[in-house]
């Protein structure tokens, strides 16, 4: 994906393993960084996302499905589940795109993370978004404990 800013920055995909402490691997987060056409400056997804419309959002989502469409024996071989983060735009179009929804639904490795600063995470169950989220998919709260959340959120 190419997004204009002050410049053209292209999205750049990297993995990032997590170990259990006798050093089995767990997950892997699919990690997104804007780079510049020369490949000079890096901005992570977070800084990027608030000038993203949906679309963009959706369309970043799609291309890392479509990764780890291309390396899924590895996870389905070695049990290791894959993260993709979750943005409110993509949850919604989740809910509401039945073709995306079930092209997510085929990759058994597959959990959906959302993080602290979700909108109206603190609500917990009664998120009827992430309710109904949780009820198709797994979803995985990243970063818990960082703040602003109450345990309501996973429990």
């Amino acid at each position: 994906m190419i997004v204009s800013l002050d410049n053209l920055y292209h999205s750049e995909f990297s993995f990032l393993p997590a170990r259990s402490e006798k050093g089995d691997l767990e997950f892997v987060d699919i990690i997104t960084n804007f780079a510049s056409a020369h490949g000079d400056v890096r901005i992570p997804t977070e800084l990027v996302l608030p000038r993203m419309s949906d679309d963009e959002q959706c369309r970043l989502f799609v291309e890392k499905l479509e990764l780890i469409e291309t390396c899924q024996h590895f996870f389905i071989q070695r049990k290791v589940f894959a993260w993709i983060n979750l943005t409110p735009a993509i949850a919604n179009t989740l809910l509401s795109d039945t073709e995306l929804a079930s092209q997510v639904e085929r990759f058994s490795f597959l959990e959906l993370t959302i993080n602290e600063s979700y909108p109206e995470l603190n609500k917990g169950k009664d998120n009827p978004t992430l309710a109904a989220l949780a009820a198709r998919f797994p979803l995985v709260l990243t970063n818990y404990g960082a703040g602003g959340i109450s345990t309501r959120a996973i429990f």
